[in-house]
């Protein structure tokens, strides 16, 4: 009956298992999916920058070579053009409104802006090629639609992000022409820029969902066979290690009886006829009386023997008076060795286990103690037991030197791995936590009896 229920509980602990294994894997899958498209996004970002930056680099190119250029005609014409009827200055500036003419700006977007400022107003001299009107109207010198002119015409050179005279967003490049008092500007929609990036962006959103959808699909078909058969192998695994350690506890069960039952009845009766004996001998031979001495003597370590073995083997402290007394015996042998201080205040006579749950938490409990005594080198252990609600809880705490995060999870320490074994039988929980110095406390965690 109690096997079939191990069984039981068993297949359920593997359903868990199960379940948090595809929980596992579904994490793992997201974070994935999540890094493929941070890599995809920043590579485009990575992409964009440049050809920002490319951009940048062209129209500053751009305005200084044309600034440069105007000058050098003004200066030209300065020399050479004293017989245009409106002066030098305006035979420049027709010069290069007729290249104008000719120029369609470059990319969908990309125009030049030529203008100069007349009181407080801000006059352009070109047509623009967003504009329907041959030369737009005039702007305030202090309008937020007119900054990179308006920098230009206070003699400043350089680059911008902002709204031009439509108040769109544009790269602005910009160039005062100090002969002439002009300003020019040569700019382009960042949206144009934008747009190839954003449309590239979808695209891989969209084709990039495609395939890691698929992939998600087959890596879990692949993947789900081998989770199962991991997960079953687990779950015999931990049914062979229950079942041996179930004929383990039978088998010292029926030895430490069988040892304290019959050799120790044995020895009691052996001792009897000894002193039975010891009456008939001569009192007057002192080496008869001393040899029935010495053999009394080793009869009774003997004895004192058998009954250490046998306890060892399977305390009838547990089975009699339950695990609480069974815990304080354990921890008296260990101090008649050892110079450790125990705490038992912190046990509840009360708690009530089935023998199953008992020898559980006793040999977690023993098991505890032996790395306590090999090397935790402390000098006080402190031991709690109590009920939580549906749950028996077990604390074991010292002033060792502390166990290391690396420690828990070693492959060598197999007497952590044996505690972590034994609970999950049960459904249950352990916990270490040391730190350097200040010691180690292990919590151990088990559903109280099922009804």
């Amino acid at each position: 009956m109690l096997w079939k229920l191990f069984l039981q509980r068993t297949r359920m602990k593997r359903d868990v298992e199960m379940r948090d294994t595809q929980r596992q894997r579904l994490v793992l899958i997201l974070i994935m999916t999540g890094a493929a498209f941070v890599v995809v996004f920043l590579a485009i970002f990575l992409l964009y920058r440049t050809a920002f930056e490319e951009e940048k680099a062209r129209l500053i190119e751009t305005a200084q070579s044309q600034a440069r250029l105007m000058e050098a005609v003004a200066r030209f014409d300065s020399v050479y053009s004293h017989n245009y009827p409106e002066g030098t200055e305006a035979a420049t500036l027709s010069q290069f409104i007729e290249a104008h003419k000719q120029f369609k700006g470059f990319g969908d977007t990309g125009e030049f802006i030529l203008a100069k400022r007349v009181s407080d107003q801000i006059k352009f001299l070109l047509s623009h090629r967003h504009s329907s009107l041959m030369i737009p109207d005039s702007i305030p010198f202090d309008s937020p639609l007119g900054e990179p002119i308006r920098r230009a015409l206070k003699g400043q050179a350089g680059f911008m992000v902002g709204p031009d005279y439509r108040n769109v967003t544009t790269l602005a490049a910009y160039e005062p022409i100090e002969h002439l008092h002009l300003a020019l500007v040569a700019k382009i929609d960042l949206a144009e820029i934008r747009e190839p990036f954003y449309k590239t962006g979808l695209l891989a959103v969209t084709v990039g969902a495609g395939v890691i959808g698929a992939s998600i699909v087959l890596f879990w078909r692949l993947s789900n066979p081998m989770v199962e058969e991991i997960t079953h192998s687990r779950g015999q695994l931990r049914q062979l290690t229950h079942r041996l350690q179930a004929i383990r506890e039978e088998e010292q069960t029926r030895i430490a009886r069988a040892v304290h039952d019959e050799l120790g009845q044995t020895l009691t009766a052996l001792k009897m006829e000894i002193t039975c004996l010891q009456d008939e001998l001569d009192p007057d031979n002192p080496e008869h009386k001393q040899s029935s001495d010495t053999m009394t003597r080793l009869i009774d370590q003997t004895i004192a023997a058998v009954q250490r073995i046998s306890t060892e083997l399977r305390p009838r402290l547990l089975d009699v008076f339950g695990l609480p007394e069974a815990m304080k015996w354990q921890t008296q042998e260990i101090q008649k060795r050892t110079n450790i201080e125990f705490d038992l205040q912190g046990i509840d006579q009360h708690v009530k286990l089935d023998a199953e749950r008992s020898t559980a938490l006793f040999r977690i409990f023993q098991e505890t103690l032996t790395n306590i005594v090999r090397h935790a080198q402390a000098s006080r252990v402190s031991v709690s037991l109590k009920q939580e609600n549906r749950h028996i809880v077990m604390e074991v705490q010292d002033n060792g030197i502390g166990i290391r995060k690396h420690q828990i999870h070693r492959p060598q320490s197999l007497g952590l791995l044996g505690i972590r074994e034994r609970a999950l039988v049960w459904q249950g929980k352990v916990r270490f936590h040391g730190a350097p110095g200040k010691g180690t406390t292990v919590t151990v965690k088990l559903p109280a009896n099922s009804k």
